[in-house]
């Protein structure tokens, strides 16, 4: 071999070590662009998915708050509503109790009512009573036999001008309020009963009421089919 064919086989064996290792460095880089391709997928991958869930977090955030509101809303316009309610039933309440103490029939079943309500709860001795006007001589004299027949000795009976309508029984300290006005003084359970009423069932709010003055009522206050 001459100086020519070993200069020939030594630049071939040269070109192809440059090639080889130029091999080598153009793996090695696409093997790291992959793998940094691959990690900022991932990494965007990964940021993309915090951002849906932030997203979706704070469209839940909105719906929970509008419902909340809505909510709010729906309630508070039921209130205002029982509220008008209440109001505009309230006097024609009163006014209907007073037009029953002015007719003769109603009248007579309040008295009537009035006084057996009176011999269940009050001492046998020592009647007074105090009535509205309107309560005719010969209703009040039927009144008086009907308890001395059920042992009551003859009550102290005044008209009291104080009194719309009804009667106020008192004996040894105990008092039995069935005027207008002590009919009238439990307002919560009374309005409870005017919602449930109007609105043919019990809400909440009445339902609520009444069942916690029904149970105070059933002790404590008067009855009268009114």
């Amino acid at each position: 071999m001459n100086t020519e064919e070993r200069e020939r086989a030594l630049l071939e064996l040269v070109a192809d070590e440059r090639d080889k290792t130029c091999r080598q460095m153009h793996t090695a880089a696409e093997t790291r662009a992959r793998a940094l391709m691959d990690d900022a997928y991932r990494r965007e991958r990964a940021a993309l998915h915090e951002r849906v869930l932030a997203e979706r977090a704070r469209a839940e955030g909105i719906l929970r708050a509008a419902a909340a509101e809505r909510a709010t809303t729906e309630r508070r316009r039921g209130e205002h509503a029982d509220e008008a309610l209440i109001t505009a039933a309230w006097p024609r309440l009163r006014a209907q109790l007073t037009e029953r103490w002015a007719q003769a029939e109603q009248r007579r079943r309040w008295v009537d009512t009035t006084l057996a309500q009176a011999l269940e709860r009050l001492p046998k001795r020592g009647w007074s009573i105090r009535h509205a006007g309107g309560w005719p001589r010969a209703e009040r004299e039927i009144a008086l036999g009907w308890l001395a027949q059920s042992g009551i000795d003859p009550p102290a009976l005044r008209a009291d001008g104080d009194l719309a309508a009804g009667l106020v029984v008192a004996a040894s300290g105990a008092v039995l309020d069935m005027s207008l006005e002590g009919l009238l003084r439990d307002r919560a359970r009374i309005e409870a009963r005017l919602l449930a009423l109007a609105k043919g069932r019990a809400t909440p709010r009445a339902a609520a009421a009444a069942g916690a003055a029904g149970t105070a009522a059933r002790a404590d206050t008067p009855e009268v089919p009114i």
